[in-house]
């Protein structure tokens, strides 16, 4: 962690899960390819919660629920509300939820979330099937 991560809040945000349109075109052409991670492993954010968190387009920000924390590329986007973080559906969105044990859908909205700005790496893909 760098000196500068200390300088910027941890920001409590509701997390929203959401199909995009970029990154499921990616997966059905290769899942395991560097443009599928690149358009899935991404969380968008208001413009005041990206400012407050000190993030630029393309920064690396940790996301942070009661079940996992992933580190990824962050983007300001005027359509997401205040207090609310968007990731795409597929393997990152699915190290923060919780998959039932029956056959219920998970809850893919409203997850509360601790959003940092972080000098780490973004999450690799291959790191997400380790087991703990």
């Amino acid at each position: 962690m760098a000196l500068g991560d200390f300088l910027f809040p941890n920001v409590e945000l509701k997390l929203v899960v959401a199909h995009s349109f970029e990154a499921d075109v990616e997966a059905a052409k290769d899942i395991l390819s560097k443009e599928f991670s690149e358009s899935a492993a991404r969380v968008r954010l208001s413009k005041g919660d990206q400012q407050r968190l000190g993030l630029k387009d393309g920064g690396h920000a940790s996301v942070k629920s009661k079940i996992g924390e992933i580190v990824l590329a962050a983007y300001g986007d005027e359509k997401v509300a205040e207090g609310i973080a968007v990731i795409p559906y597929g393997p990152w969105a699915l190290a923060l939820i919780e998959i039932p044990k029956d056959e219920s859908p998970p809850q893919l909205h409203g997850i509360s979330v601790t959003v940092t700005r972080s000098s780490d790496e973004i999450t690799p893909l291959d790191a997400l099937f380790e087991s703990p």
